[in-house]
């Protein structure tokens, strides 16, 4: 069996059995509760490969496919997701899951500590593979610097401008 696939696996009872959440910090290389990148990209392609989502509104595929991370990393599924940055605080990572082969960071810039957890999932809706990346590794791929934010505006009195 692949070291870092043991280690991982050794890890996740050791986070089971800490009472930790996904909210609280674990210190950069704890050797018992830290999951090194590519320990969790080992971790989660094992566990979350072939992981059906057909059929499934996006905000329900979210959902299962954060409540599967948790489980395959050894914490607990809240009952609702908590609007963080990154949204695994304790391990500094943001999953997302897409058939398409290019990440989106909207409306943040990208951090270079932070973990990407790229899910990509086939034209049938099942995961194919979990892939780990840093914002230092996807730096050089951001070709723009753009940071793309979302404007809405409200029209009124209408019948004033004609």
């Amino acid at each position: 069996m692949n070291k870092h696939l043991e280690n991982a696996k050794r890890k996740v009872g050791f986070v089971s059995n800490s009472g930790l959440t996904i909210y609280d910090r674990v210190a950069v290389g704890d050797k018992k509760l830290w999951f090194t990148s590519l320990e969790l990209q080992v971790i989660l392609d094992a566990k979350l490969r072939g992981l059906q989502l057909g059929g499934l509104p996006l905000r329900t595929r979210s959902k299962k496919v954060k409540s599967s991370i948790c489980a395959a990393l050894g914490y607990p599924i809240p009952k609702s997701f908590k609007k963080t940055q990154p949204r695994f605080v304790g391990q500094q990572f943001d999953s997302y899951t897409q058939k398409s082969n290019n990440l989106q960071v909207w409306n943040e810039d990208l951090d270079p500590i932070r973990r990407y957890v790229l899910i990509k999932i086939n034209d049938e809706d099942e995961i194919t593979k979990v892939k780990v990346v840093t914002g230092s590794d996807l730096a050089p791929l951001d070709t723009t610097g753009t940071l793309t934010q979302k404007y809405q505006a409200r029209l009124r009195d209408i019948e004033d401008k004609f």
